[in-house]
């Protein structure tokens, strides 16, 4: 560990690793990193990535798949055996999930934790994308308008299904009994993640993205 936060500051890095408390203060085992971590140097092939609707968990995925020459698999493509139209029953996400956690490396993204335990069990790190909440919607929106520019490939992306995810944003910022929240995440990695790292903001997910090998 001291190697690890030696090589960081070397870097000029705002970031360390130790043994964490919990979101909750509760002590814990395992091990909290701030941005900026050199993943070859932890030697991390099992990556989970996490957030809400327009944290950038695909876009970062996919950045990370590319670098480190890891397969990307999306939460949604595994809920869905036809995407956000019939979906499999839990039981059958649970049989995927196991597996892909199973293999060597991978990495996978999604906000879903009704199904995710063995990713954030099995995973070397865990990214948790904690974008504040007038990033998010701002970020929505934007997305809305770019693809109302190709509303034939997008044309279930309609202002009504932008409000919706708005409202699905809220909820997880601000209503705790709703299926999907930052409290589930928060207990999600408290309960199952070995090591995980914070990103706030763009800054930190490409400092952590430049350092990555």
């Amino acid at each position: 560990m001291k190697k690890i936060t030696k090589t960081m500051r070397h870097l000029g890095l705002k970031a360390e690793v130790c043994c964490r408390r919990s979101f909750f203060g509760c002590s814990r085992n395992n091990s909290s990193l701030k941005a900026g971590v050199l993943v070859k140097f932890l030697d991390i092939k099992r990556i989970h990535i996490l957030g809400i609707y327009g944290s950038g968990k695909s876009t970062f995925a996919l950045s990370l798949s590319k670098r480190l020459n890891i397969r990307c698999y999306d939460l949604d493509e595994i809920k869905y055996k036809r995407k956000f139209d019939k979906i499999r029953s839990l039981k059958e996400r649970l049989k995927i999930i196991r597996n892909i956690s199973r293999k060597t490396s991978w990495i996978t993204e999604g906000a879903w934790t009704s199904y995710a335990a063995p990713v954030y069990r099995n995973a070397d790190l865990v990214v948790f994308l904690k974008i504040p909440e007038p990033r998010i919607y701002w970020r929505i929106l934007k997305r809305y308008i770019r693809r109302r520019s190709d509303s034939t490939k997008y044309e279930k992306d309609t202002i009504l299904t932008t409000l919706c995810i708005m409202r699905q944003v809220f909820r997880y910022f601000h209503k705790p009994k709703s299926f999907m929240t930052l409290q589930s995440h928060k207990e999600c990695i408290d309960t199952y993640a070995k090591k995980y790292i914070l990103l706030r903001n763009q800054k930190e997910i490409n400092a952590f993205l430049d350092k990555v090998r």
